[in-house]
């Protein structure tokens, strides 16, 4: 199976639940492919001549993939907008609120894709699958993450380097200067101890457990169908756990680590104190379905079939792709 060899292999809308009348915030519907979200707002940014900050969303979308999402932009105009012209970027104004675009008014996510390279059909409809974090959110080489546990581990120039970031005088002020990356880069972390947790939890009640490798490391799936969805906690220094299984199956990850829960605290960048959030253990896949098996123009010889359905805010598409790989 193929996944993107072009980017309208993969489509994917945001559903989100935004009302509007007037105020300083204008939104905008943001069509893209071939561009990160954080690249192509901060080049919109930069063609409106106003400060990225002003800028508001709720969720990074595929770059390798044709996407649509809600944007909002402090203190613009509808004519600015429309004024806007960048390769592979579209704009579509949608009105104005006093809200700037934020995580609470985002739904979910339809999901439109084009699998490749088929030798047979496919005929599961998943139901449920492990809300794991997907190889989009740990970067290339999986970076994104090993960043992360560079910054939780106070290594603090080992981090500049892997972000990317040039240092000016003192390792940790460089890294302040890139906040949204900062953040990107802890979040990440947090999702990859997430996702150990998850796959030891579904590995402990699945059966017919099945090992998947992905760039960060192994997610585990299998028939949880009798396995009780519960939530596990995005650890941070004041995490508390729902139960002790839980808890044991944290302290395990953590060990494995050589992290604690205290070294989330780093009082040199503020910024990353935050809430402790938490994400189920499975979600529901909605509006499944699939189309007929078709000759691929770009695998002669192949198979290719596309699939479509919605998932819960912050889920990956990617993800039901792999549970689809193991039936």
């Amino acid at each position: 199976m193929k996944l993107k060899q072009i980017p309208e292999d993969f489509i994917v809308k945001e559903i989100a639940n935004v009302s509007f009348s007037t105020g300083k915030h204008a939104y905008c519907l943001l069509r893209k492919k071939e561009w990160n979200t954080m690249d192509a707002v901060r080049e919109i940014a930069n063609a409106l001549k106003i400060d990225y900050r002003k800028a508001s969303y709720a969720g990074i979308k595929d770059k390798k993939a044709v996407t649509e999402q809600h944007v909002s932009f402090e203190g613009v105009s509808k004519e600015q907008i429309e004024k806007v012209k960048i390769k592979d970027i579209e704009l579509v104004f949608l009105g104005c609120s006093n809200e700037r675009m934020n995580n609470e008014l985002l739904v979910g996510n339809g999901f439109k894709i084009t699998l490749r390279g088929l030798e047979k059909e496919i005929r599961i409809e998943p139901k449920l699958i492990p809300n794991y974090f997907d190889e989009q959110r740990f970067g290339t080489n999986a970076r994104n993450h090993n960043a992360g546990k560079a910054i939780v581990k106070r290594e603090f120039a080992k981090a500049c380097e892997l972000m990317d970031i040039r240092i000016e005088n003192e390792p940790i002020a460089s890294l302040m200067k890139k906040r949204d990356l900062l953040v990107l880069c802890f979040n990440a972390y947090q999702s990859y101890l997430f996702n150990c947790a998850l796959a030891e939890y579904v590995k402990k009640h699945a059966s017919n457990a099945v090992e998947v490798k992905y760039n960060a490391g192994i997610m585990v799936f299998g028939d949880f169908s009798n396995v009780k969805n519960i939530a596990l906690p995005l650890v941070h220094f004041d995490t508390e756990y729902e139960n002790d299984e839980i808890k044991h199956i944290y302290e395990k990850v953590l060990h494995d680590e050589e992290i604690r829960l205290s070294d989330f605290l780093i009082r040199q960048l503020p910024n990353l104190i935050q809430s402790s959030p938490s994400r189920m253990a499975f979600v529901a896949v909605k509006d499944f379905s699939i189309g007929t098996l078709e000759e691929d123009e770009l695998n002669i010889g192949k198979k290719k079939q596309v699939i479509s359905f919605s998932l819960p805010k912050g889920s990956y598409g990617t993800v039901v792709v792999k549970a689809l790989e193991i039936q």
